[in-house]
């Protein structure tokens, strides 16, 4: 899994070489403009990923890398946030990640990016209550409320996306038998 702590070197077989060192190329390019990145680079950029997906190194999702930012903004101690990151790997692993189609994974990616936050948001509510501030302690419980809620309605909307999945189209045809008789079969 590629996170913005390493560098970008395991891409598909399927990568054409040169889309391979264009993408190196512009990504580098890219990440030592910062915000001053000229648009053309990152049009460029973009076009290769659209064009070449596999380009993309192995696991990347947008998903991944809020999750690493998230991490990397509350735990600065490099074991934690490796521990922290695994987590989230197992967290992806027990909803069957790899094997789903792209529309359970979206949701997949949302529930745990979800669940991340609600963890989080559970260091940030003892770090309050240390404090002994009220309207820091309100807040933060607001806030773990909404993540908690936003969890439920991730695990929902995955819930309702494989029960869909699960229901194949039903055909129904009326034959009619020997004797006249019209049978419906399914």
């Amino acid at each position: 899994m590629e996170t913005q702590d390493t560098p970008i070197t395991e891409l598909t077989p399927t990568v054409k070489k040169s889309a391979s060192k264009d993408f190196k190329r512009l990504h580098a390019k890219l990440g030592r403009a910062a915000d001053k990145a000229r648009g053309k680079d990152v049009t460029a950029l973009r076009q290769l990923v659209v064009d070449n997906p596999d380009v993309l190194p192995l696991g990347w999702t947008i998903h991944e890398t809020l999750r690493g930012d998230m991490i990397k903004g509350v735990i600065t101690d490099g074991a934690s946030r490796a521990l922290m990151l695994g987590e989230v790997d197992r967290w992806r692993n027990e909803l069957g990640y790899l094997t789903a189609p792209a529309l359970e994974q979206i949701h997949m990616d949302t529930i745990v990016t979800c669940r991340l936050r609600l963890a989080i948001l559970e260091f940030q509510q003892i770090a309050a209550q240390k404090t002994g501030k009220i309207p820091v302690i309100e807040h933060t419980d607001r806030l773990l409320s909404s993540a908690h809620h936003r969890l439920n309605k991730a695990v929902e909307s995955l819930a309702r996306v494989r029960l869909l999945a699960t229901r194949a189209p039903v055909f129904q045809f009326n034959v009619a038998t020997h004797g006249g008789q019209q049978v419906n079969v399914a």
